[in-house]
C-alpha cells in the first residue's frame, strides 16, 4: 500500500511520488483548507520545511499574503522520529526560531503538516505568543492522528496521539491557539488524485490497515491487477 504520509510529510517537495509532484500535491492540500476552514488573518505562515508548501496553498485560496515567519536550523533532523521525549522537546526548541519583526501584533494562520503527540505545536505556539503574535490561527494539512501507524513512522500507541485521547476543543486548548483546522480524508484523498483508489495506506487517520492482523496479507484491487500490501 502506498503511504499516504509521504505526501504530507516525508517526502522532499522536488519529488514525484505515486505519480504525483509532492509540491503540488502539497500546494493543494494548502489550498483546500484555506476552503474547509477559512478565516480572517493577516498573514499565512508555515512551519519549515513541510509546511511551506500548504501554507503558499492557502494563501493562494485565501488571498491572505503569505510571510515568512519561522527561520530554521538546518543541522537539526525531524523532532518527532526522536523516541525520547526529553530529546524531542530540546530538539524543537532550537530548531525553529519566529521572527519577531514580521509576526508581533499579526494575526496568523499557521500551516503545518501534522499533530502528533502535540507537544511540538504547543510549543511553537508559545514561541509565537512571546514574540508578539496578536492571533494564531492553526491549520493541518491532513486528518487528525488517532491510531499508531507499524510499518516505520513513529506513531507507536494511541495513548501516545493526542487526536485519540481528547476531543477537538480539548486539542484547541491544549495547543493555545484561537482556532485549529484539520483537513478531511475527503480533501486529501481528492489533493493527492486518488479518489477511489484503495491502494493508499491511511490507517493512522482511519484505523484500516492494509495487513490484517490475523492473516498477516490482505489485497488491494489496483486497476486490471492485484497488490500485495
Amino acid at each position: 500500500a502506498y503511504c499516504i504520509f509521504e505526501h504530507i510529510y516525508f517526502a522532499r517537495p522536488d519529488s514525484v511520488v505515486f505519480g504525483q509532484p509532492v509540491a503540488e500535491v502539497r500546494e493543494r492540500l494548502g489550498m483546500a483548507l484555506a476552503k474547509r476552514h477559512p478565516v480572517d488573518a493577516d498573514m499565512v505562515i508555515s512551519v519549515p520545511d513541510s509546511g511551506n508548501f500548504a501554507a503558499l496553498g492557502f494563501s493562494k485560496a485565501s488571498g491572505i499574503p503569505f510571510g515568512i515567519g519561522f527561520t530554521r536550523n538546518h543541522y537539526i533532523g525531524r523532532t518527532f522520529i526522536n523516541p525520547v521525549q526529553d530529546r524531542r522537546s530540546f530538539k524543537v526548541k532550537i530548531k525553529l526560531n519566529p521572527i519577531q519583526t514580521l509576526v508581533k501584533g499579526k494575526r496568523l494562520v499557521v500551516v503545518d503538516d501534522s499533530i502528533v503527540r502535540g507537544n511540538t505545536s504547543r510549543s511553537r505556539v508559545q514561541v509565537l505568543r512571546q514574540a508578539g503574535a496578536k492571533e494564531i490561527h492553526l491549520r493541518i494539512s491532513c486528518p487528525p492522528h488517532k491510531n499508531p501507524c507499524f510499518y516505520g513512522i513513529d506513531f507507536p500507541s494511541k495513548e501516545e496521539l493526542l487526536a485519540n485521547k481528547q476531543s477537538f476543543s480539548e486539542i484547541e486548548k491544549y495547543i493555545g491557539v484561537e482556532s485549529l483546522g484539520y483537513l478531511t480524508t475527503e480533501d486529501l484523498m481528492i489533493a493527492v488524485r486518488a479518489e477511489g483508489n484503495p491502494c493508499f495506506c491511511m490507517a493512522c487517520f482511519s484505523g484500516e490497515y492494509p495487513v490484517k492482523a490475523e492473516d498477516g496479507l490482505n489485497k488491494f484491487s489496483m486497476g486490471d491487477s492485484d497488490v500485495m500490501a
